[in-house]
């Protein structure tokens, strides 16, 4: 009886689940392709596609289905960049981190002459703001991350009216 019910159980858990997941789109992809989060529309042989890549998802992301029924694996998250990227302010600032992965110091190095105040951010995987703090105007900037934990971020640096955007890598 035991053995019955909890067959029923899980029955009702995977219909109930499976349904929660079904989508309309036959032309759903869905792939991991970075850290960050997002979505893109993409044309290929007059068809459209929407790709979305996700955080922390081992395996594929993406629509199954046979002939009963259409199962979704994975999870997306929030196109976080959209919260991360000023679009007032060029995305064409230019520079090399290094290292990357760091312990606890990066070096900021512009291929650029930087003339004015430089702004570093450090943001989680949701977007929120971890590390925020202004420099001068530096060619070859040290940035210490000590109270920063083992994780992925994003970082973004403003200088000269521009910014840069990268993922780094604490370990």
């Amino acid at each position: 009886m035991k053995q019955q019910r909890l067959l029923l159980i899980f029955i009702f858990f995977i219909f109930f689940r499976l349904n929660a997941q079904v989508t309309s789109s036959e032309k759903l992809v869905r792939s991991t392709t970075g850290v960050s989060g997002s979505s893109e529309l993409i044309s290929s042989n007059n068809q459209q596609y929407v790709v979305q890549q996700s955080i922390g998802q081992a395996s594929a992301i993406g629509t199954f289905n046979n002939v009963d029924y259409i199962a979704r694996q994975g999870f997306i998250q929030l196109n976080v960049l959209a919260k991360i990227i000023d679009k007032d302010i060029p995305l064409n600032l230019e520079a090399i981190i290094y290292p990357n992965p760091f312990v606890e110091i990066i070096t900021i190095s512009f291929n650029e002459k930087v003339s004015n105040k430089i702004e570093v951010f450090v943001f989680d995987a949701l977007g929120r703001v971890v590390f925020s703090k202004n420099y001068n105007a530096e060619q070859n900037l040290r940035v210490q991350f000590n109270n920063l934990s083992e994780a992925n971020y994003i970082l973004k640096v403003t200088a000269n009216n521009k910014q840069f955007i990268k993922n780094i890598i604490k370990k």
